[in-house]
């Protein structure tokens, strides 16, 4: 299962976050990324020269030893994956790449995922430069993916807001938690335990409570109950 929607990041005075210097040198290297990315889309590049762009960023932008930390070709039980990228010797995340002028889709993420999970990885980022979408896999009885955060290089590239997407990347950012932080937000804000909160009891009554304030009319916990059913559904039909 692939699911679509992303993380919010938001950045708080309470928020894991970067040391400045990092986070300036990594500012400034987006924008000339971004440019470059610009120039590359036009240029039309095959995925051997984007391979070769996103190889430079793993080192220039998001801070890893390209010489220790990042694989090509990462082989996987005799497949590859194009980038096996390591701290401390531990890996992290694999990368799959597209050339720069091929969407991304869902079918993108399946192989990569395969690959993952056979090396117990929980971590896989697809991009094609100009988008990078960064996946959680949980491994049971089938391979679900979660996309968890999404960029774009050229539209967001001269934001400074992209930092706080592109920062769960960098070398130090995963050392200090930010992946799986932005996984258990994903998992602590999901449809299911919101359901759980607002169907329960204490908010079933506040709601009902609230209803009869402002319109005098006493109203059932079913009728409550019944009325966020719908609106979850209505949502979920809405978005398909």
């Amino acid at each position: 299962m692939v699911a679509t929607t992303p993380v919010v990041v938001k950045k708080t005075k309470s928020s894991v976050s970067l040391p400045i210097k990092i986070e300036n040198i990594m500012k400034e290297w987006l924008k000339k990324y971004s440019k470059i990315t610009e120039a590359a889309k036009k240029r039309g590049l095959n995925e051997s020269d984007t391979s070769n762009i996103i190889n430079d960023m793993l080192g220039e932008v998001f801070g890893f030893d390209k010489f220790f930390d990042v694989t090509t070709e990462y082989k996987i039980r005799g497949q590859y994956a194009d980038y096996g990228v390591k701290i401390d010797d531990k890996l992290i995340f694999l990368i799959e790449i597209k050339a720069i002028c091929v969407p991304l889709n869902e079918n993108h993420i399946f192989q990569a995922a395969s690959y993952a999970s056979t090396e117990g990885v929980e971590w896989v980022v697809l991009t094609n430069l100009e988008e990078w979408r960064i996946y959680h896999l949980s491994f049971g009885s089938r391979i679900d993916q979660e996309l968890v955060v999404q960029f774009n290089l050229i539209e967001e590239g001269k934001s400074v807001k992209i930092f706080d997407k592109a920062s769960c990347l960098h070398k130090e950012g995963i050392k200090k938690g930010l992946l799986k932080k932005l996984w258990t937000n994903k998992v602590a804000l999901s449809e299911g335990n919101l359901k759980k909160v607002l169907f329960g009891k204490p908010i079933v009554n506040a709601i009902r409570r609230e209803l009869s304030k402002i319109t005098g009319v006493k109203i059932g916990e079913n009728d409550v109950t019944e009325l966020l059913t719908k609106l979850f559904e209505n949502k979920n039909t809405c978005s398909k």
